[in-house]
């Protein structure tokens, strides 16, 4: 991922609408379908710049919250938010013991070109996970949305919902939820993510986080309601893939 990427993702995180719209989603599966103590352990697997680790830990206990990343740009961003306990590591090593966490979160992560092995990756967050506890995860969806935005970020997979169901499966974690979101911008975010293929060269690749967010307050009021709609039946296609397992 470019460096100026994770200045980007720093100062976007707590206002940008997609961000906003995202994490309100998150922190509403955790309260609907996995509550959870304020004393259970979590880790935040490839934690970024710290905008989600900083909601958690509003929500649990500082000490019991633990964030992973592979990039000290990043950490030092978690490092202006207060976020005590960060470590620079791979996720697909987690430096942890068998059945440490009650919560495991990862958002975007797995599908990083820095992840050699994602089902590999996949059974260390289940591997670290205590019998009852969650996984949950937020995923690109869909190869044809890919474009110059995966290359500034370091994109290198893309998912579909039956996929990731067998993913979790196989690492013996029964899927409670799997749902698309973002899903009524899913025909403009095509046709920008096709037309840039062709704009951008390999040296002025970026993310999509540079467009104007004069709509901000529309589009996180829209992210809102497909956030009803997808706790209560699930979307078919969209932007991103949400998936939630637990370990028995």
């Amino acid at each position: 991922m470019k460096r100026e990427e994770y200045r980007i993702m720093g100062e976007a995180e707590d206002r940008h609408w997609w961000y906003v719209g995202h994490h309100h989603l998150f922190l509403s599966i955790l309260e609907r379908c996995c509550p959870l103590e304020a004393r259970g352990k979590v880790l935040d697997a490839g934690c970024g710049t710290g905008g989600f680790m900083r909601r958690l830990n509003e929500r649990f206990r500082p000490e019991m919250l633990v964030g992973l990343d592979i990039s000290e740009e990043a950490l030092r961003f978690c490092a202006r938010r207060g976020l005590e306990d960060t470590r620079c590591c791979s996720i697909e090593e987690i430096p942890f013991p068998d059945e440490t966490f009650d919560l495991v979160v990862s958002f975007n992560v797995i599908c990083h070109e820095a992840v050699s092995d994602d089902l590999r990756t996949l059974g260390e967050m289940a591997r670290v996970l205590r019998p009852g506890g969650w996984l949950l995860l937020n995923l690109p969806a869909f190869d044809i949305l890919r474009g110059s935005h995966d290359a500034a970020v370091g994109g290198a997979r893309r998912y579909r919902a039956p996929g990731v169901r067998s993913m979790l499966e196989d690492r013996g974690l029964r899927p409670a939820l799997l749902t698309y979101y973002n899903t009524a911008l899913f025909p403009l975010a095509v046709v920008w993510r096709l037309w840039s293929r062709h704009r951008a060269s390999s040296e002025d690749v970026r993310s999509d986080l540079w467009a104007p967010t004069f709509l901000n307050r529309t589009l996180i009021a829209l992210l809102r309601l497909e956030e009803r709609i997808a706790l209560e039946h699930g979307l078919p296609f969209g932007v991103s893939l949400v998936a939630l397992g637990r370990k028995p």
